[in-house]
């Protein structure tokens, strides 16, 4: 994902000790997909490290459609973000419900990174 996706500038939230400083959050922003319908919401981020980095980009967003539905997990590469604050994910709603679903840990394993890697065409 470019570092265009999400602008530099965005105030990171700052009454949740669990962020790191200088990243922007997505935690409770409305996703919408490539057709611009209602997907969900980002219930939480994964970041992936490589060897000793610190990361600055999300890898994976999880998005939780509401009420007695499942989380999935969605990339954000290719992820932007509206001028009302939306991510905008470049995946149609359906592609995204018939991905792995979230595990309530939302810990990936090497298996379920392969399988959503897969599934989003990011192989």
């Amino acid at each position: 994902m470019s570092d265009a996706s999400f602008p530099p500038d965005q105030v990171p939230r700052t009454e949740n000790s669990a962020d790191i400083e200088g990243m922007p959050t997505f935690s409770g922003h409305d996703v919408l997909d490539d057709q611009n319908q209602y997907v969900g919401k980002v219930t939480d981020v994964i970041y992936e490290e490589a060897a000793g980095e610190v990361p600055s980009q999300p890898t994976w967003l999880v998005v939780d459609p509401g009420v007695l539905r499942t989380s999935h997990y969605v990339p954000a590469a290719g992820a932007y973000r509206t001028s009302e604050g939306a991510i905008v994910v470049p995946w149609d709603k359906e592609w995204i419900k018939s991905a792995t679903k979230a595990t309530r840990d939302h810990i990936l394993t090497e298996e379920q990174r392969d399988e959503l890697r897969t599934h989003y065409a990011l192989v």
